[in-house]
């Protein structure tokens, strides 16, 4: 439990980085592009993304999971993974014409060709952060991820303020690309690559085969909101509606990709040593919704706040989307984990038939409810609702194999939801008595109301006795102990 304890404490230090940086580069790059600009990346990457998802083929989680990993398994997953990316490359290219065309927009071709060269850079590091993902080694991968987001941030930044357009987010991502590979070979990961080899392709393609069937389409409905609004309005409400989950996607994306980065590696651990999943389930649960709760909470409250000081008052179109779309991250929460615990215990199948079902009805509400209402908001409540209907149909297939614990599940959600009320509470009453009518708070209001939440938190957390404030206060104690002994 150490070791999952150290891992996620690094996972978490170079999010908290990661999500630094994000920030201050979406606060200058939302007064160095126009929305019409950053729409039109967002669709060329909602476009690459399932390209990505093809190239991925489930190979570092094949990895991850393989009990006895051997040279020929590395090897195989190498060159797998080099096929699929040069293959990728070479018919981005040629189709990147007609996605041009398609959007009437040529210089979506061009962004298009200049992203697709990862694909010729991503094999090498996607198979070196899985071995050291393997061996929870979060302290080597904390230092080459934050690297390569400053290179990129720092490419971008640079090319932006040259007026390069949408094409410097896209050299960025090259530039972040290129960063990695770097890092991962001075840390010796490239030492543990096999000579490419395609041995293994039959157990890479029963393990990899229903997890990437599954993948695509959770792509594609996850980013149907860019491709449909694109194509439907126009690249400028790409880019409102891309502001608006953004803010979702700090705690949606960025933190829950954290803990999935750590929690798949530590699930698969358990499960080889036949150890309680459930348990641990709940447990991560418990974690994961005390601090999502309040995040999504405050978000919503003050979307407007938030907004002017990351992006100006350019981006206030957002604000109503705002509240629901943490509504959704709020409820998605619930069953997060279940897919990470699934597949951790070797139900890929399970987990794949789940997605091929879902996705595609999301798919086709959330084109739908464009179709027919063209507007942002009623998009945004379609992914609400998905969000509702997920829950209980994810737990009937966690059900299947591994039975729930509802009781504890319950007791969990019950002592986090009463944290979420109690912290969130006072800043509301504030919000309501001081706020101007279509307008934000004072930045010191804001503030004040920010660390009034965060202090009643933290009081909460101890006076529920809520496993995280022992976390905390060991955390702490830990770094004390370590600042007096050097």
């Amino acid at each position: 439990m150490s070791t999952v304890r150290r891992s996620l404490g690094f996972a978490f230090l170079e999010r908290y980085l990661l999500i630094a940086l994000q920030l201050l580069s979406f606060t200058l790059l939302a007064r160095l592009l126009t929305p019409q600009q950053i729409g039109l990346y967002s669709v060329s990457m909602a476009l690459i993304s399932m390209a990505q998802v093809v190239r991925d083929f489930g190979l570092a989680n094949y990895l991850i999971q393989r009990k006895d990993l051997g040279p020929e398994d590395v090897g195989s997953a190498l060159g797998t993974s080099l096929l699929l990316g040069g293959g990728l490359f070479a018919g981005i290219h040629a189709v990147a014409p007609w996605i041009g065309e398609f959007y009437g927009d040529a210089s979506l071709t061009h962004i298009v060709r200049i992203i697709s060269i990862n694909f010729l850079i991503l094999p090498f590091n996607s198979i070196s952060i899985a071995l050291l993902r393997r061996d929870m080694r979060f302290d080597v991968l904390m230092r080459v991820n934050v690297a390569a987001a400053v290179v990129g941030t720092s490419t971008t930044l640079a090319l932006a303020w040259a007026g390069m357009g949408a094409a410097s987010l896209a050299w960025g991502d090259i530039g972040a690309s290129v960063t990695t590979v770097v890092g991962v070979s001075l840390a010796g990961a490239w030492g543990r690559l096999a000579r490419p080899q395609l041995h293994r392709w039959r157990e890479i393609l029963r393990f990899g085969g229903p997890v990437t069937a599954a993948n695509v389409v959770t792509s594609v409905s996850m980013d149907i909101n860019d491709l449909a609004v694109g194509k439907l309005l126009d690249f400028s409400q790409v880019a409102i509606a891309s502001r608006a989950q953004g803010l979702m996607n700090l705690f949606h994306r960025d933190i829950m990709g954290t803990v999935r980065s750590v929690a798949y590696p530590a699930f698969a651990q358990a499960h080889r040593d036949d150890e309680r999943l459930e348990q641990r389930f709940v447990q991560s649960l418990g974690a994961v919704s005390a601090i999502a709760w309040p995040f999504y909470g405050f978000v919503g409250l003050f979307a407007l706040e938030v907004l002017r000081l990351m992006f100006g008052s350019q981006w206030d179109a957002s604000a109503p989307l705002v509240p629901i779309y943490c509504a959704a991250g709020a409820v998605s929460v619930l069953n997060s984990l279940i897919p990470t615990l699934m597949l951790a215990a070797g139900h890929a199948k399970l987990v794949a038939l789940a997605d091929l079902i879902i996705q595609p009805v999301k798919a086709l509400l959330l084109i739908a409810v464009i179709w027919h209402w063209r507007a942002l908001e009623p998009l945004a409540l379609g992914v609400l609702a998905m969000a509702v209907v997920a829950v209980p149909y994810f737990y009937a297939f966690k059900q299947r194999c591994l039975p729930s614990d509802f009781g504890a599940i319950a007791r969990e959600l019950a002592r986090n939801a009463l944290l979420a009320l109690a912290c969130l509470l006072p800043a509301a009453l504030v919000a309501a008595w001081l706020r101007p009518a279509g307008q934000p708070l004072a930045l010191q209001v804001w503030l004040a109301c920010a660390g009034l939440t965060v202090l009643i938190w933290l009081v909460g957390l101890k006076l529920l006795d809520h496993p995280l404030y022992a976390e905390i206060r060991a955390f702490l104690q830990r770094r004390r102990a370590a600042a007096a002994a050097s």
